[in-house]
């Protein structure tokens, strides 16, 4: 597919014409105008963010359209907290830049997980390079977009070696006091469980997951004896809270 020049003269031209926008897409261009103007002509509520969707990785940096496909899905799917919990954030994000001023300092943030990889010597800058712009000029949609299940699916790099680097990773965000944004960093901040024991879970679900067996963390830890059911309810439902009345909601 052709990445088409923004902004597009062919929408520009067609704004309003559903089927000419549509023959533009089938043509192979990869066209954020064009998904975005047909977002705005479809009725159905799934076509809408189905538009969204495409529009939304092909601009992943442009919060407005990263809002308006979570405000889509979200229509659609009124119970998934964790598309709420983006949602939230991403405004939240948008409501602290508004009030940035020269007196703000950009706060320290953990390396990348690539960085990271090649820190340890897991895979070079060249390979580092190479699956980036496969993640970047991947499908439209694409099944799984992370940088390090892309390394996993290329054989550049081990689960146990992913599983190393997220902890690092892990470690990194916690000596910064950044809050836990998955379920395990909050385990490990809440001592549930140690980083060891993390790693050992998720080398364990990279693995499965690789075998098509695809398990939540909560079930790799209690399958492996770590914490209890209760115990990975617990904390499930505890980081959620703790997200929500971080945000003051």
């Amino acid at each position: 597919m052709t990445q088409c020049t923004h902004p597009c003269r062919i929408v520009a031209a067609n704004q309003g014409n559903l089927e000419k926008l549509r023959a533009h897409l089938l043509e192979g261009y990869q066209c954020l105008d064009a998904w975005l103007a047909l977002s705005q002509l479809v009725s159905d509520p799934r076509q809408r963010k189905d538009c969204l969707e495409r529009a939304s990785v092909l601009a992943p940096d442009n919060q407005q359209i990263q809002i308006a496909y979570l405000e889509a899905y979200i229509a659609l799917e009124p119970n998934d907290i964790l598309a709420q919990c983006r949602l939230a954030e991403i405004r939240t994000m948008q409501l602290l830049v508004d009030v940035k001023s020269a007196h703000f300092h950009e706060k320290p943030k953990a390396r990348l997980i690539g960085d990271i990889l090649i820190a340890i010597g897991a895979i070079t800058n060249d390979e580092l390079h190479e699956v980036l712009h496969v993640q970047s000029t991947g499908s439209l949609i694409a099944t799984d977009r992370r940088l390090g299940q892309l390394l996993l699916k290329k054989g550049l790099i081990t689960p146990s070696k992913l599983a190393h680097a997220l902890i690092v990773q892990q470690q990194e965000r916690s000596k910064l006091r950044i809050a836990p944004q998955v379920l395990g960093e909050y385990m490990v901040e809440q001592n549930y469980v140690t980083p060891q024991q993390l790693e050992l879970a998720l080398a364990e679900q990279l693995r499965l997951d690789q075998k098509g067996q695809r398990l939540s963390l909560g079930q790799i830890l209690v399958r492996l004896n770590l914490v209890s059911q209760a115990r990975v309810d617990e904390a499930a439902r505890d980081h959620v809270l703790s997200f929500w009345a971080k945000f003051g909601y």
